[in-house]
């Protein structure tokens, strides 16, 4: 039972590694709540909440590189005419003036974040812009729909706007509907200058830099360079308050309003632009740039600088190599099982919660720390979902064998021995396998059965026998026998199955000596009653036997067989009413605890030569017992 158990709980495992892979394996835009792209959901909340994971945060997460700098185009910005500025979009010339401030001040390059997709009505707004690059690195955005193998379809600033600044795609694939990262570089094609497609972050990041970054030889995920989730310092309802945005770490200072960038004093721009990479994007409400991230939803701008942040500081997260997750998927669940089969059940379960959450600390740490992405929610999803089953299976299982057990002992021995069988691990599966024991063999048989039942009605005979034997097998419980069948009007019983104890041959003694106490109570009844009395021979022997269930797959009983048991059947067979004849093997382990006759030796059956034999007189005084007889009531209490 216990090698089935085992192979069964291997194959839950394996199913349970199966349906996590099947997630696991699912493209992004299927199953986004249940495929990698919600373990991604899960790693920002470890991010986002270390603590509850018993992390302490990590600061360099939330650090941000000193040489970004944030314009937001914010409500203060939109109408202020103070600045020159009227509503949105603006006109162009006014990019062309931020531009020349921000060179002058020391921006090393400048990102827009915004669209500048048509030619201006007034083709001086562009050439204005467009003279501005001239002053400092500049990068406007173009979106485009892209495919596995490059661009579907794009939308490029128009030429007056290339001639001078460089473009960078700010299009970011959301599936399952949050944006996880970007693709730094698309395939080259033919509708974008230059054949080759980089993210508006590589390119302002490349733009400052003397030697630009290969994203090549960045870590991705299907193709996507992940952005680090954000920590959300504080989130203002807006419908109670107008203007107010959501403040994100690591992005709480080092911001200037559009307009007091092209208002402020040179000195002071130059305090905030010197040596910096600049990205302009938008915040305000009205404009409704939002993105929608693991953490909630941010301007869209954030997540441009998010990457321009992480290409600033070289910092990325890992995924684990494929291979790794499918491997911990299978492999852990695997030997979970196997060692839940082979404990108990409220063991089991402790040690099964102890590994998942282990294993999910750990992942958390590489994360936090590392920026190491290692699968949380299939892996430990995987090892519950295989220890439930296994658990699942081991209850179902192991009530069918407390059944099994129950029906084979529960009219057989004392229900006090049910329960002490049913206590011990294994004990349901062990107390019906097959096994070689010591044990005691006891027979008793009524002398003049088939005459008395013949000057009786069949009813009055099978009250009476029902009578015998429930006073018979009331003294063999008590002294912890298991009463193995009757045959007819004889009992067979054994001393003590299915676990043995060094007294059984003296509890088998004891317990024929009671019986036969018991019917001489009967007898004296049963005659003031008009019936006629019972007189009863019994037999005894000790030795080794095998003890298991026997039979066939629909009908099994619980028995004994060997030599010792015919031995034990010889005796009583020869045994007078009121008599007890043991054996010689009995007699060696009782002799110091009863009164014996030895007898006239016994021929059994495969034997060559007789065996002795003892008849049971009486018990010995108090006085001359080398110690108290421990009954299974005893053992039990």
């Amino acid at each position: 039972m216990g090698k089935r158990r085992v192979i069964l709980s291997l194959v839950l495992a394996a199913a349970a590694a199966v349906i996590a892979a099947v997630l696991y394996l699912a493209p992004p835009d299927t199953a986004s709540f249940a495929n990698r792209i919600a373990d991604y959901r899960l790693h920002g909340d470890i991010l986002q909440h270390p603590i509850v994971f018993g992390l302490p945060a990590a600061p360099p997460r939330d650090a941000r590189d000193p040489q970004l700098a944030l314009i937001t185009i914010d409500e203060e910005s939109v109408g202020n005419t103070a600045a020159g500025l009227g509503q949105f979009p603006f006109p162009r010339s006014v990019y062309g003036t931020l531009l020349r401030r921000l060179g002058a001040a020391g921006a090393r390059a400048v990102a827009f974040d915004i669209d500048f997709l048509e030619p201006s009505a007034d083709p001086a707004q562009d050439r204005a812009f467009a003279a501005g690059g001239r002053a400092v690195p500049a990068v406007i955005g173009f979106t485009a729909s892209t495919t596995a193998s490059g661009i579907a379809g794009a939308e490029i600033p128009p030429p007056a706007l290339r001639s001078a600044l460089r473009i960078g795609s700010t299009t970011i694939d959301s599936p399952g509907g949050i944006i996880i990262g970007q693709a730094l570089r698309i395939a080259p094609d033919a509708q974008v200058p230059g054949g080759v497609a980089d993210a508006l972050s590589l390119q302002a990041v490349n733009a400052a830099r003397k030697t630009p970054i290969d994203p090549q030889t960045l870590p991705a995920f299907a193709g996507l360079t992940l952005t680090v989730p954000f920590r959300i310092l504080a989130t203002v309802d807006t419908t109670q308050r107008a203007g107010a945005e959501t403040t994100i770490v690591p992005f709480a200072d080092q911001k200037l309003s559009f307009a007091d960038a092209l208002t402020e004093p040179p000195a002071d721009l130059k305090l905030f632009a010197a040596g910096k990479v600049v990205l302009v994007g938008s915040t305000a409400q009205a404009l409704n740039d939002k993105a929608a991230t693991v953490t909630g939803i941010v301007p869209g701008m954030y997540v441009h600088a998010r990457l321009i942040d992480q290409l600033l500081t070289d910092t990325f997260i890992t995924p684990a190599p494929q291979w790794l997750d499918l491997a911990l998927m299978l492999l852990l669940p695997l030997v979970l099982a196997a060692l839940l089969a082979q404990i108990r059940p409220t063991v089991a379960l402790l040690l099964s919660l102890f590994v998942v959450v282990a294993y999910i600390e750990i992942a958390a740490a590489l994360f936090v720390y590392r920026l190491y992405w290692l699968d949380v929610m299939h892996v430990a999803g995987a090892m519950l979902l295989a220890s439930l089953g296994v658990i699942a299976f081991r209850a179902v299982s192991e009530s069918a064998q407390r059944r099994a057990v129950t029906n084979a002992f529960g009219l057989h021995v004392s229900p006090g021995i049910v329960k002490e069988l049913l206590k011990h691990e294994g004990g349901a599966a062990g107390a019906l396998a097959g096994k070689r024991a010591k044990t005691t063999i006891f027979y008793s048989d009524i002398r003049g059965f088939t005459a008395m039942s013949e000057r009786m009605s069949a009813e009055a005979v099978y009250d009476q026998l029902n009578e015998y034997f429930e006073a018979m097998c009331d003294v063999i419980f008590q002294y912890g026998g298991y009463v193995d069948k009757f045959i007819g009007d004889c009992i067979m019983a054994v001393f003590s199955a299915p676990n043995q104890t060094p007294d059984d041959a003296r509890k088998a003694v004891e317990a024929a000596l009671d019986q036969q106490a018991v019917i001489e109570h009967l007898a004296q009844r049963w005659q003031e009653q008009g019936k006629p009395p019972l007189s009863v021979g019994m037999g005894i022997n000790t030795g080794y036997v095998v003890m298991g269930n026997l039979g066939s797959q629909k009908r099994m009983n619980y028995t004994v067989i060997g030599d010792d048991v015919n031995v034990a059947a010889r005796l009583y067979n020869v045994a007078k009413g009121g008599q007890i004849i043991i054996s010689e093997s009995t007699y060696d382990e009782v002799k110091d605890f009863f009164i014996f006759r030895e007898l006239e030796p016994v021929s059994v059956k495969g034997k060559s030569a007789p065996l002795r034999t003892f008849e049971v007189l009486a018990r010995r005084t108090p006085d001359e017992l080398p110690g108290p007889l421990e009954t299974a009531s005893d053992a039990l209490a």
